[in-house]
């Protein structure tokens, strides 16, 4: 059986922390949160759209910006920032924001965050890739095992370049099966390869296209350290 990953703290002057949208959008989040006394929810307890329009735009994520959304939308709700809707529930997860008299505060560890990236990195990325269901927010039932670290050393060996993820899927599980329409390379977008870009750590090129590419990030070996780093020649902790 192979170590669990080990996810090494970043300082504050890390390079390559900008490719880290997910915890840079939880300290935006916090601190807009902070700064407003609350962000105002509605009664089933989603931000409400002036909320949510803030974060379109604040956030700016490539597939999820304002100006993409408003084509499909004459308005915001939370659930259509998706993005937005992770960040929520996470941050309620890991106890850096609570819902109090129907607003979302920040809590004092999420307070602690604020201002400082390298922090939401270490206290948020960990537990959002090990202890999430990724797989859930895609459609139907996941066509692969595992979650997000069962996946992380064979993706350190096979996503050293550029590679699309019909051919990231055959060398991490095996040839496709003998069926008309192979599941697996979607589910592995959807429940392991999309938080890692989301966190930074892989790079994604063609998001759109059918010929989705990904390939570590230079944040990958800086934030983890794996069983397979030995083989790929890769020194020890990051300083």
């Amino acid at each position: 059986m192979l170590a669990p990953p080990v996810f090494r703290s970043i300082p504050p002057d890390a390079p390559y922390l900008a490719l880290a949208r997910l915890p840079h959008c939880a300290e935006l989040l916090l601190a807009e949160a902070e700064a407003a006394g609350g962000l105002a929810l509605t009664p089933g307890g989603a931000l409400k759209r002036v909320h949510v329009n803030w974060a379109a735009e604040a956030f700016a994520w490539p597939g999820h910006t304002a100006q993409e959304l408003y084509r499909m939308n004459k308005v915001l709700n939370e659930e259509d920032v998706f993005p937005l809707w992770v960040l929520h529930r996470v941050l309620l997860h890991t106890k850096h924001a609570r819902h109090h008299a129907k607003m979302f505060r920040p809590t004092k560890a999420g307070r602690g965050l604020i201002g400082a990236t390298h922090l939401a990195f270490n206290e948020i990325v960990p537990r959002f890739l090990l202890e999430v269901d990724h797989a859930a927010m895609g459609r139907g039932r996941s066509a692969i095992p595992g979650r997000v670290a069962d996946y992380l050393d064979a993706l350190n060996l096979a996503a050293r370049d550029w590679i699309g993820i019909d051919l990231l899927t055959e060398r991490i599980l095996g040839p496709a099966p003998e069926q008309v329409w192979d599941r697996r390379p979607s589910s592995l977008y959807v429940g392991v390869l999309q938080p890692l870009v989301w966190c930074g750590l892989l790079l994604e090129v063609d998001a759109d296209d059918l010929d989705t590419r990904v390939m570590k990030s230079p944040l990958w070996h800086q934030a983890l350290q794996l069983p397979s780093d030995e083989a790929l020649g890769v020194p020890g902790p990051w300083r």
